[in-house]
């Protein structure tokens, strides 16, 4: 716990961080711990004073305290503070400094740790450091103790785990079903795939997915696209308004949609885009650089910060997928020089460019392509010909297969990203899935690349996630197969 010596106190949230959040459903509903929670509090124990800080309406701190008392885990703090006590729900930052006054402790050396965005906020406005928890509280813990600044460098830094234990006691348990064994072909694959992922049961519910969006220099003119660059800020609205193809489909396979703006020629308009802004697109890489270090580095930071607030917030898999108009073009030029093809093989017609387009298209891919070979530093290739929602999509890749939750893949844009994200850490390449393959012709050369089988093959090329998202009904429906079929021996005397 080196790096977390400048602390000396450490508060919790309750729901969904310490204990299950159906505790707060009645006075009469059980807490239940979540995973590492009682592991983690004997840690500390001893090495930083603790305290809980709740957001309750409905339990003051004496009703925090009894529930915590039924799990075996009160007396590991010496403060319980409630909104209820207080008046103030968060994201105020009132509750925890009513608690650092209690404890007579300042902001900057408590920690807090929770589950979602209000937590981080009340945190950031009380002056505090934030902690976002996992599926593990241990785990995210640890990685706070590699990094306590970078999302991205938690991930650049862990070592993926993987379960193949785990994998070979769920193929055990799917070959005992009430059917022929391999009958259910890659639905099997699947289910395996998840838990050997996750090293549990097969489960991808929750389900989340992150739409990154940006624009691209190289789009300015009409040499690679004749669609307006104000159509990607549109897009965010109309994804969050729910009237977009992706909305539909995510409302259909019951996925929670975020969309994030990581910089567009015109502004959104949405209160419920997530504005990261980093610039109005990235410059025009056929004169220079697309993105600066710096911006690449908050690229990369957004999508890795993307992933730890979703599988914080409950997501066990995340789907991914991007809107920028001229952003096929990038992505051709990536998967061109990482799978070292031509350009005549990786390019396509994008958003439906007429013929005079795609030939100028064409040349713009076909003239980058040779500048930089796939031997340099996989972030230098990025950087030069990438997008802001590309290096979003990488960071979101890498944290998630450190977390140990499945990414999904949409079309040949997060299959860039992809690439980039296996050439940095090659440990990630078997933490992904291909929710479908894309009519762009670059898709299947870096599907085969990744040795990834799409789920679906639909003649798809919207973006916007919108294969990912459909194939999660899919994957779900592989997960439940495992936990809700019946054995062999139900139908068969094996005896």
């Amino acid at each position: 716990m080196d790096n977390l010596v400048e602390f000396e106190a450490i508060l919790f949230d309750v729901g969904n961080t310490l204990v299950e959040q159906r505790f707060y459903d009645s006075d009469k509903s059980r807490a239940s711990l979540l995973p590492g929670v009682a592991e983690l509090l004997r840690a500390l124990t001893g090495k930083f004073r603790l305290g809980v800080v709740s957001n309750s309406k409905v339990f003051d701190s004496t009703d925090i305290k009894n529930k915590l008392e039924e799990c075996g885990i009160a007396d590991y703090f010496e403060v319980f503070v409630s909104s209820l006590d207080v008046g103030e729900e968060k994201p105020s930052p009132l509750p925890l400094k009513v608690a650092l006054e209690k404890m007579n402790i300042s902001c900057e050396k408590a920690l807090y740790i929770g589950d979602n965005e209000i937590d981080r906020l009340a945190a950031e406005a009380a002056g505090m450091e934030f902690l976002f928890t996992s599926k593990d509280i241990r785990e995210s813990f640890s990685d706070y103790e590699f990094s306590l600044k970078s999302a991205w460098q938690r991930g650049l830094g862990k070592k993926i785990r993987k379960f193949p234990e785990v994998a070979v006691e769920i193929r055990s348990h799917i070959d005992g079903r009430a059917k022929p064994k391999g009958s259910l072909g890659l639905l099997e694959e699947m289910a395996i795939q998840i838990s050997n992922i996750t090293g549990e049961a097969p489960k991808i519910d929750p389900a989340g997915a992150a739409i990154f969006i940006a624009d691209h220099g190289v789009a300015a003119d009409n040499s690679v696209t004749p669609w307006p660059q104000s159509i990607t800020a549109r897009m965010a609205d109309l994804i969050v308004d729910g009237n977009a193809a992706v909305s539909v489909i995510a409302r259909n396979s019951d996925v929670y949609l975020e969309v994030i703006n990581l910089g567009t020629v015109t502004k959104t308009h949405s209160i419920n885009v997530r504005n990261e802004t980093i610039s109005t697109g990235t410059l025009d890489f056929r004169q220079k650089e697309a993105m600066s270090e710096s911006q690449l580095n908050q690229a990369l930071e957004v999508g890795a910060k993307t992933a730890e607030r979703l599988i914080a917030g409950g997501s066990r898999s995340i789907s991914i997928g991007e809107v920028g108009i001229g952003n096929t073009t990038s992505s051709a030029i990536l998967i061109g020089v990482f799978c070292g093809v031509s350009a005549a093989e990786v390019t396509g017609r994008g958003s439906g460019i007429p013929d005079e387009v795609f030939k100028s298209k064409l040349l713009v891919v076909a003239n980058q392509i040779g500048k930089l070979s796939s031997k340099e530093d996989p972030l230098k290739i990025l950087r030069h010909f990438g997008g802001f929602e590309l290096a979003a999509m990488v960071g979101l890749i890498v944290r998630s297969a450190s977390l140990n939750i499945p990414v999904i893949l949409d079309g040949v844009t997060t299959l860039a990203s992809a690439l980039v994200a296996v050439a940095i850490k090659p440990e990630v390449r078997n933490s992904m899935l291909l929710g479908h393959l894309s009519s762009e012709p670059a898709s299947k050369i870096a599907a085969e690349n990744l040795n990834l089988k799409p789920i679906l093959d639909l003649d798809l090329r919207l973006g916007e996630g919108t294969g990912a998202i459909l194939s999660v009904p899919i994957i779900r429906a592989a997960c439940r197969l495992h936990a809700e079929m019946s054995p062999l021996s139900d139908v068969v005397n094996l005896d």
